[in-house]
C-alpha cells in the first residue's frame, strides 16, 4: 500500500512539473536562447500591410504602419520612417529591440520610438521554421503583429 501512495505521489509531481513546463513555453513566453541580433535582422511583414526592414549595421526602415503619432499633428497616421535599432527590453515584456525612429519628410517628433518585441523562441521557433516566431510594437500604432520573411 505504501509502494502504490508513493508510485501515485510521484506521478502527481511529474503531471505538475509537466503543467509548469507547458505554461512557460506556450506563445508569447520568454524565449528557450536568449535573443541575439540574427533573430531580428530581416524583413518583417505587418499583417494590416506594414513592412519592417531591420539591417546589421543598426539601421530600421517601417513603412506603411497604420495609427502611429509620429508626426507633427500629433493625429494617428501612416508612418514611414527611418530610423535606429538596438537589442533591448521592456521592463515587463518579451525581448526585442528598440527602435527611435524620424518620420519621413518631417522634423524628428520627440518620443517617436517604441519596443519591437520578438515572441517564440528565436528564430528557429519551436518548429524550427520561424512559422510560429512573431512581433509586434508595443506602445505606437494599431495592434499589428509582424512575421519575418524567411531567410533561407
Amino acid at each position: 500500500m505504501q509502494n502504490l501512495a508513493r508510485a501515485v505521489l510521484v506521478l502527481f509531481g511529474l503531471l505538475v512539473l509537466g503543467a509548469v513546463y507547458l505554461a512557460f513555453s506556450v506563445e508569447g513566453s520568454r524565449p528557450s536562447v536568449p535573443l541575439t541580433a540574427e533573430d531580428v535582422i530581416g524583413t518583417w511583414h505587418g499583417d494590416r500591410g506594414a513592412r519592417l526592414v531591420v539591417t546589421a549595421d543598426g539601421r530600421a526602415r517601417l513603412t506603411d504602419a497604420a495609427g502611429w503619432m509620429c508626426n507633427p499633428t500629433g493625429q494617428p497616421a501612416v508612418l514611414t520612417a527611418e530610423g535606429s535599432w538596438i537589442m533591448d527590453r521592456h521592463s515587463d515584456e518579451s525581448p526585442g529591440i528598440l527602435i527611435k525612429f524620424i518620420a519621413d519628410g518631417t522634423p524628428p517628433v520627440p518620443g517617436c520610438a517604441d519596443w519591437f518585441t520578438v515572441n517564440g523562441t528565436g528564430k528557429g521557433g519551436t518548429r524550427g521554421d520561424g512559422s510560429d516566431v512573431w512581433a509586434e510594437f508595443l506602445g505606437s500604432g494599431d495592434r499589428e503583429r509582424y512575421r519575418r520573411a524567411p531567410t533561407g
